[in-house]
């Protein structure tokens, strides 16, 4: 079984915006994270990654605010020649003040993804920012591995 992934899940939502909690696996590290979104900016996110990495070195989007209470980004880019993506994830989530940064919990990690991957990621997280319902997900090659070559 599979469990590494990169999963988008809405868990409310009103009239300005909806709530997604964000989850992301590798094989050996996993985290998860809780922030809020507008379909426009998700939508243009999503035409930007399509096709992706053709014709692209990198695209990234973010959701919420760094260094508050919770913060999500994923930047995707190439890896070599090899049609292997990678996509770099940060989360952040609870922090307490704004004098103890230290408190928050933040976690980095890698995904290496084929590009038929990003295909179907971007059809399911289009319909996710249409409808501000539902769950997309990006799943990543089985083995762990790193683009440490």
């Amino acid at each position: 079984m599979n469990d590494r992934n990169l999963k988008f899940e809405v868990i409310w939502k009103d009239d300005d915006m909806f709530e997604m909690r964000i989850s992301a696996n590798n094989g050996r590290y996993s985290g998860i994270t809780e922030v809020y979104e507008v379909s426009e900016s998700l939508l243009g996110f999503v035409n930007e990654l399509n096709g992706f990495p053709f014709g692209k070195d990198k695209v990234s989007h973010s959701c919420g605010e760094k260094d508050s209470y919770a913060y999500f980004e994923m930047e995707f880019y190439k890896i070599g020649p090899t049609g292997k993506c990678g996509v770099l994830i940060t989360m952040e989530e609870n922090v307490s003040t704004e004098y103890r940064k230290e408190e928050k919990d933040k976690l980095s990690m890698e995904l290496i993804i084929e590009p038929n991957a990003i295909d179907v990621f971007c059809r399911e997280l289009k319909s996710l920012a249409e409808k501000e319902d539902g769950i997309a997900e990006l799943k990543a090659i089985g083995n762990y591995t790193s683009n440490i070559e």
